[in-house]
């Protein structure tokens, strides 16, 4: 237990760095020392702990959806009289990678099946049939609505039907670091 404890700790920090690396989730003006930051990523642990327990089983889509959605609201909503948050909003992007990456540690390690979705960084949007325009449009760190995350899984569904992977997070798994 205390084993998992540490390997579950670290994934979790991983995953939440992670999707922090330039997404500008702060405002300017809060210091790095400050106390709120930490609180937020607690908040944002618990979330993606609790929500993983879902997953244990299949999740389908809009459930996940759903849960990237939840997510970003929560903290919003949590944080709203802080000016902690970046135009006081905790975006769809930044939990969509927290928790996308969290889960593929998790599949990786054989504890989930197989989850509806991949993380989408930089490196993974630049291989998407999308134009110059959209990839700019939909960079995850600025991304704040469903709409622009179901035209990233659409892309990456597009993608992986020309290339005859199984699935999303397979074929994110092979082409991440590619």
């Amino acid at each position: 237990m205390a084993k998992w404890k540490f390997i579950e700790d670290q994934l979790m920090s991983n995953s939440i760095q992670a999707a922090f690396q330039r997404a500008n989730v702060y405002r300017e003006e809060v210091a790095e020392t400050d106390v709120r930051r930490e609180t937020l990523r607690k908040s944002l642990a618990n979330l993606l702990r609790r929500l993983a327990t879902q997953y244990a089983v299949a999740v389908p889509a809009d459930r996940h959806e759903q849960n990237i959605q939840k997510i970003a609201d929560d903290l919003s909503s949590q944080f709203s009289n802080e000016r902690l948050l970046a135009n006081d909003r905790f975006r769809l992007g930044v939990a969509h990678k927290a928790l996308n990456l969290y889960l593929k540690y998790l599949w990786c390690l054989g504890k989930i099946p197989t989850p509806p979705h991949c993380p989408f960084d930089d490196e993974i949007i630049a291989k998407l049939p999308l134009t110059d325009q959209q990839k700019k449009d939909l960079r995850w760190t600025k991304l704040d609505s469903l709409d622009g995350y179901r035209s990233l899984v659409n892309a990456a569904m597009e993608k992986i039907e020309q290339t005859g992977h199984g699935s999303l997070s397979d074929w994110e798994l092979e082409e991440w670091g590619s």
